[in-house]
């Protein structure tokens, strides 16, 4: 298992310290995506707006991006 750092890049920069272990990236990008959509989902009922743009950076332990996921690609609006 290796550890990924996940950095929130929205209203306020995250930078995640501790990290969390995860079999390979595709785990933890999935993880990713639950954790912008949760974050997604706190902005929408405190009627706050969704910034496309906001991201979560997956990085190893060495502060290499290996990942980027956008809040904007986790979700679809329709009409």
């Amino acid at each position: 298992m290796r550890r990924y750092y996940f950095n929130l890049y929205n209203d306020a920069d995250v930078i995640d310290d501790d990290g969390m272990e995860y079999h390979d990236l595709q785990q933890a990008r999935i993880e990713a995506i639950r954790g912008a959509r949760a974050l997604i989902a706190e902005h929408i009922v405190a009627g706050r707006p969704v910034t496309r743009e906001h991201r979560i950076e997956i990085a190893d332990d060495r502060g290499i991006v290996l990942a980027t996921v956008f809040f904007g690609d986790v979700f679809t609006v329709i009409g």
